[in-house]
């Protein structure tokens, strides 16, 4: 029954790494201005430090975020996932282009490219998007959705 686990476990891994090289694409800066901006590149940062704590509190309590290896909802689940691809499966690298940035109210969306290499330095990337929301003077994920480029 382990064994099987482990088997999923690494096809679920593997089908979220696929990759292909990635296409150029313009750059928008950020709808919501340097509060929004300075969220997602701290995020990034988190990400490289693997500090899953730090990189969980950028999303809502309530926030969903959606994978390859499923649906996560809420702050500690997400973080739990964001340990399992970081420090698990070792991704590191990890930056993104923002291509789509629009403010509606409150809320802005963003989509663009994202790319990491794994432990054994192979390149990947994919696609992401997110709605990225005020509470109080701070920015935080509510929904983030990402994908895997097939080559």
């Amino acid at each position: 029954m382990t064994s099987i686990k482990t088997t999923i476990c690494t096809a679920t891994a593997l089908s979220f790494l696929a990759a292909t090289s990635a296409s150029p694409q313009q750059i928008e800066p950020s709808a919501g201005g340097e509060v929004f901006e300075t969220m997602q590149s701290g995020f990034a940062e988190a990400y490289n430090r693997k500090d899953v704590t730090a990189m969980a509190a950028f999303f809502s309590e309530n926030a969903v975020r959606i994978t390859p290896a499923g649906v996560f909802r809420g702050r500690e689940a997400i973080g739990r996932e964001l340990k399992r691809v970081s420090v698990d499966l070792g991704l590191h690298d990890y930056s993104v282009k923002r291509v789509v940035s629009r403010l509606q109210g409150n809320m802005v969306f963003n989509s663009g490219e994202w790319q990491a290499k794994l432990g054994d330095g192979k390149q990947y990337h994919g696609y992401y998007s997110a709605l990225l929301v005020r509470e109080g003077d701070e920015v935080k994920i509510f929904e983030e959705t990402t994908n895997v480029a097939v080559p």
